[in-house]
């Protein structure tokens, strides 16, 4: 038998995935609720539109978040295109410093133009070094200033456990960050520029000729994932910050510190996976459970993690 043409396979192997997903996820939901292991050093599970803490581990304690420090510059940048300082439509061209980042790039270029919008989605979908780097400069004039604002606003945003060095995320150990202070950021993003949200939920973004997916591997793939930010280095492992809604509800699910593989985007999938899982609970408990007059799970929050919604 001949073997399947590539297209085919990426099909077939995207619904196994989601098959995978579906059926064990509707299983816990008919389990009562029960809490599913996540394979993660930290993570939590929050209403975005309460605050509550619905499940959590380690969630105060500082680690190294990799590319989840993007999201940060992207509030910055959702304040500046607010204040009416730049708009979405409007063209720059490259900086040289943000040419000179190196890691992973939206592949801005010397000399070729870009609109605001294709930042964003430069920073959202491939996870652009230069991409942060360029909106640190369009939002503070240089990084030093830049990077000063983000820790200033993390403090003003109750980020007590988060120290920024960078807004890309490259390694350095003052880029540290919890689980809660990241559902704090996520849900800032939320309730104060819902009109960006769209910018998180392509799965792919092409820039000078070049396409690159979006290692958030739910968005597009499950109905109701609708962001946000996914991060990876072997400090950190892998990390993902996700948001999804049904109905009137919205939860954010942070992980934090998935183990690592050889192989990188194996570890977004499982990242990926670990995610689902939690949100996948969360709505159970939340909607699903209660509909069926079946009493709900207790909040699973470890002894290690501050119990108190603030």
């Amino acid at each position: 038998m001949p073997p399947l043409p590539s297209s085919l396979r990426r099909f077939a192997c995207i619904n196994l995935f989601l098959l995978f997903i579906f059926l064990p996820c509707r299983a816990w939901a008919q389990n009562l609720g029960e809490m599913p292991s996540i394979d993660a050093r930290s993570y939590i599970l929050m209403n975005a539109n309460t605050g509550q803490i619905l499940a959590a581990k380690n969630a105060y304690q500082p680690y190294a978040i990799a590319s989840l420090s993007k999201l940060m510059t992207l509030y910055l940048l959702f304040e500046k295109i607010h204040s009416g300082s730049i708009h979405l439509d409007q063209q720059f061209f490259p900086a040289s410093v943000a040419l000179r980042t190196g890691g992973s790039s939206m592949f801005l270029r010397a000399g070729l133009p870009f609109t605001v919008s294709q930042l964003i989605l430069g920073m959202t979908v491939p996870s652009g070094n230069d991409a942060a780097v360029e909106a640190a400069v369009l939002v503070a004039g240089n990084v030093p200033d830049f990077v000063a604002r983000m820790n200033s606003t993390a403090k003003s945003l109750g980020m007590l456990s988060t120290t920024y060095y960078n807004p890309d995320g490259l390694p350095h150990p003052n880029n540290l960050s919890s689980a809660y202070d990241q559902a704090l950021l996520a849900r800032a993003i939320l309730q104060r520029f819902p009109q960006y949200l769209h910018f998180f939920g392509h799965q792919s973004f092409t820039y000078a000729g070049i396409t690159s997916p979006n290692p958030n591997l739910l968005v597009g793939r499950v109905p109701f994932i609708t962001g946000m930010k996914s991060g990876y280095t072997n400090a950190a492992g892998h990390c993902l910050v996700v948001t999804g809604t049904q109905g009137n509800l919205t939860l954010i699910a942070v992980v934090l510190g998935v183990p690592s593989f050889v192989h990188e985007r194996r570890g977004f999938w499982k990242t990926s996976w670990e995610s689902l899982k939690l949100l996948d609970w969360g709505f159970a408990r939340t909607l699903w459970l209660p509909q069926m007059g079946l009493e709900t799970a207790s909040a699973a929050v470890s002894p290690d993690s501050v119990t108190s919604t603030p």
